[in-house]
C-alpha cells in the first residue's frame, strides 16, 4: 500500500513545484503554495530546499510518501541519505537548462544504489523539450523512453529493449497488459527509465507521471514478517523531542514496542510542517519514532541492514569563533551533528578550537542562523578552507606500546594503501591464541573512534587499511584504555616511517558560455590547474567539463558571472580526492611539525624498575615484546 518516492534535481529545476503539484493532484493540498514542504524559515528566505520535506498523497489505491530533497550542492548529503530508502526516484530536468552536473551526480548515485528511476522534464510550457530529452539520452541513458502519451506510442522502443517483448510484439503487436507487465519488470531492473514531459507550474504532464507510477512501480513489503527498519534521519520537534526517521522494511512497529535496548515512544507521520500521532507503522511506511536514543542515522534496526555509506562528503572545513563556555557551544553542535553526521564536529582541547566540515558557504550561513535561532548562540565562522587529507603510497609497519606502572598493551600493525575514497578499513591477521578476540575487537573500535592525523600537514588520514598483525595483553594489568593508547601510537608510528601523500578535493566544473567566450574559459581552467574535456556545442552555448582543484575554483563563480555578464551557466559538484597539485606549497603554509603534536604522539611508553619511561618513535620498534 505504501510507496516511497523521492523528488531529485539540481537547483531551480522545479522540484518543489512538482512536489506540491503531486500533492494537489493527489488530494493532500487544495492548491500549490510554494511553502508547504519548505517549512523552515531559512528555506523560505533563501528560496531553496535545505531539509528533506515529507508528505503523502494517494493515487490509484496507493499511498505515496513523497520526499522533497535539497537540490543545492551544499546540502547534497541530506539528499543522499534519503536515496537508499526510496522505492523509486523522480529526477526533474528543466527543459530550459537540460542535464546539469548535479543531475549527473544524482544519476550516478541512483545507479550505485539500484533505485528505479523516473524522469520529469519540466518547464515545457516555456521551452520545447526535445533538446533536453536529447541530452538525457546522451548524458544519462539511452533507455530513457518518453511515456507521456502512454505505452502504445513507445511500443517499438520498449520492444527493442527486451527480447521476450520484441518476440511478442512482432507476432501479436501491441497489447496493453502484456506491455505493462514487461515495462514494470524493466523499470524495476533499471533497464527502462520512463520519461514524462510537462509543466509542474501549469499541471501538464503531472497526471501522466502519476499514472506511470501506478502502472510501472512495484513494491513487496510484508507487514507480518519480523520487524526491521532503517534510520535515514533525525529531527527535533518544537518541544525538543528527538524523532528518529525510520523506513519500516518489514513487520509492523507500535508505540511501546522494544527495539534493541530501547522502548519506542510515540510514532508520528510527517506532513509538511505538521506531524501527527499514528497507532502503528507497517512495512513500507515512513515514520518518526521517539524514544530511541541509541539509534543513529544510517543504522539498521531489527532485521534490516544499515544504510550504505555516504559517497558525497564535505570538502571544506571551518573554525567556529564564539564567546562563552565552550561546553554549551559544543553541546549545541553535537545536536546538529546528530541530525547531520557529515558535519564531523571536532573539538581540540589543547587549542580550544571547534571545527566543522561543510560543503560550502551557504551551509555555513545556515549553521550560523541555526545556532542563533535554535540555541540562542552567536557564532562566526572563519572563511572555509579546503579539507585536505593524507594517505600512504606503500605498506609500512607501525608499533605501539603503552606500559606505565600497572598498565600494559602492545600492538603491531601494518598500514596498507587503500582504494581512493575507501576511507579507513580494518582487518586482523592476529591469531586468537596470541591475542584474545575481545581485545582484537577493542583494537578495531579504537582504530575508528578518532580522526588520525597525517604527518605532512596534520590533515585527516584516509584510504588506508589497518591490519592487526600481533598484540599482547597482560593477564592482570591490561585495561581497555591501554589498547587505545597503543593503537593510537602504533598508527602514528607507522605514519612517521611511511611515504605519505597529500590529497585535495577536486570539483567537476561544467560551464556553458557563448562561443566568443570559450577561449577565456579554457584559459581559466588551465590557470586553475584543471583538466578540460572537449567542448560540446549545445544550442547557443558551448559547454565544457573539467576537473579542477577546489582550492582554485572556490571564488570562480563570481569571476565567471562577471565576464559572461550573467548569461553563462556554471555548476560545480564534488569530483573526489586526487593528488594535491601544489603539495609543497600547502606544506609550507601549514608548517605542521608532526613531532610536536603531543596529542598524536608516535612514541611508546615502557616500564622499568617500577616506573614508566618514554622511548622515541625512531627507536621504539626494537623494544617491542611481540614476536615478528
Amino acid at each position: 500500500m505504501y510507496r516511497t518516492i523521492g523528488i531529485l534535481a539540481h537547483v531551480d529545476a522545479g522540484k518543489t513545484t512538482l512536489s506540491e503539484r503531486l500533492l494537489t493532484e493527489g488530494g493532500s493540498l487544495r492548491a500549490p503554495t510554494g511553502a508547504f514542504l519548505d517549512t523552515d524559515a531559512q528555506e523560505r528566505k533563501r528560496g531553496i530546499t535545505i531539509f528533506t520535506g515529507q508528505a503523502e498523497f494517494t493515487h490509484g489505491g496507493h499511498v505515496y510518501q513523497l520526499a522533497d530533497t535539497p537540490g543545492h550542492v551544499d546540502f547534497a548529503a541530506e539528499m543522499e541519505r534519503v536515496l537508499a530508502i526510496l522505492d523509486a526516484a523522480i529526477v526533474v530536468v528543466s527543459a530550459a537548462d537540460g542535464v546539469q552536473g548535479h543531475t549527473e551526480t544524482i544519476w550516478q548515485r541512483l545507479e550505485a544504489l539500484k533505485v528505479p528511476t523516473f524522469l520529469f522534464v519540466n518547464k515545457c510550457d516555456r521551452v520545447e523539450p526535445s533538446a533536453a530529452v536529447k541530452e538525457i539520452h546522451e548524458l544519462l541513458s539511452e533507455d530513457c523512453i518518453d511515456l507521456t502519451a502512454g505505452l502504445e506510442p513507445a511500443a517499438e522502443a520498449l520492444a527493442e529493449r527486451d527480447e521476450a517483448l520484441l518476440e511478442f510484439y512482432l507476432e501479436h503487436g501491441f497489447q496493453d497488459s502484456f506491455f505493462r507487465k514487461a515495462a514494470q519488470r524493466m523499470a524495476g531492473e533499471r533497464r527502462l527509465f520512463p520519461v514524462f514531459c510537462g509543466s509542474a507550474r501549469e499541471g501538464t504532464g503531472v497526471q501522466a507521471l502519476m499514472d506511470g507510477l501506478d502502472a510501472l512501480l512495484t513494491t513487496d513489503y510484508d507487514p507480518l514478517a519480523e520487524f526491521g527498519a532503517q534510520a535515514y534521519g533525525v529531527r527535533r520537534q518544537a518541544d525538543g523531542t528527538r524523532l528518529v526517521l525510520l523506513k519500516i522494511t518489514s513487520g509492523t512497529l507500535h508505540p511501546r514496542d522494544r527495539v534493541g535496548d530501547d522502548k519506542v515512544g510515540e510514532l508520528r507521520a510527517l506532513r509538511g510542517a505538521k506531524t501527527e500521532n499514528i497507532p502503528q507503522a507497517e512495512a513500507g511506511r515512513l515514520c518518526g519514532a521517539a524514544g530511541l536514543p541509541g539509534v543513529r542515522i544510517g543504522d539498521g534496526v531489527g532485521t534490516a541492514a544499515a544504510l550504505p555509506a555516504a559517497s558525497l562528503r564535505p570538502l571544506l572545513t571551518a573554525k567556529a569563533a564564539f564567546e562563552g563556555p565552550p561546553q554549551e557551544i559544543l553541546a549545541a553542535f553535537q545536536v546538529l551533528e546528530d541530525e547531520d553526521p557529515q558535519l564531523g564536529v571536532e573539538w581540540e582541547e589543547e587549542l580550544q578550537q571547534l571545527t566543522v566540515r561543510v560543503m560550502g558557504q551557504v551551509q555555513l550561513e545556515v549553521l550560523t542562523e541555526a545556532m542563533r535561532t535554535r540555541f540562542g548562540k552567536e557564532i562566526e565562522f572563519t572563511p572555509p578552507e579546503v579539507l585536505y587529507q593524507e594517505t600512504i603510497a606503500a605498506p609500512v609497519e607501525g608499533w605501539g606500546h603503552f606500559e606505565p606502572l600497572r598498565h600494559y598493551a602492545e600492538v603491531g600493525l601494518r598500514l596498507e594503501p587503500g582504494e581512493r575514497g575507501s576511507g579507513l578499513t580494518f582487518r586482523s591477521e592476529c591469531p586468537t591464541d596470541e591475542l584474545a578476540l575481545n581485545w582484537q575487537r577493542l583494537i578495531e573500535t579504537h582504530v575508528f573512534e578518532r580522526v588520525h592525523r597525517g604527518v605532512l600537514t596534520g590533515a585527516p588520514l584516509t584510504d588506508v587499511t589497518v591490519v592487526l598483525c600481533c598484540g599482547r595483553a597482560h593477564e592482570k594489568h591490561t585495561e581497555g584504555g591501554d589498547f587505545r593508547e597503543a593503537v593510537y601510537r602504533a598508527i602514528r608510528h607507522g605514519l612517521m616511517h611511511a611515504e605519505s601523500i597529500l590529497l585535495e578535493p577536486y570539483v567537476h566544473l561544467t560551464a556553458g558560455v557563448e562561443p566568443a567566450q570559450l577561449g577565456r574559459l579554457l584559459t581559466d581552467i588551465s590557470r586553475m590547474s584543471g583538466e578540460a574535456e572537449a567542448p560540446v556545442q549545445r544550442g547557443v552555448r558551448v559547454t565544457v567539463g573539467a576537473a579542477v582543484p577546489l582550492s582554485e575554483a572556490m571564488s570562480y563563480q563570481q569571476e565567471f558571472a562577471a565576464y559572461t555578464h550573467g548569461r553563462g551557466v556554471l555548476t560545480l559538484h564534488p569530483g573526489g580526492m586526487r593528488l594535491c597539485h601544489n603539495a609543497e606549497e600547502v606544506r609550507m603554509r601549514r608548517a605542521y611539525d608532526a613531532e610536536r603534536d603531543v596529542a598524536h604522539t608516535p612514541d611508546s611508553v615502557f616500564c622499568s624498575h617500577g616506573a614508566g619511561y618514554t622511548v622515541k618513535w625512531h627507536e621504539s620498534a626494537k623494544f617491542m615484546h611481540c614476536r615478528r
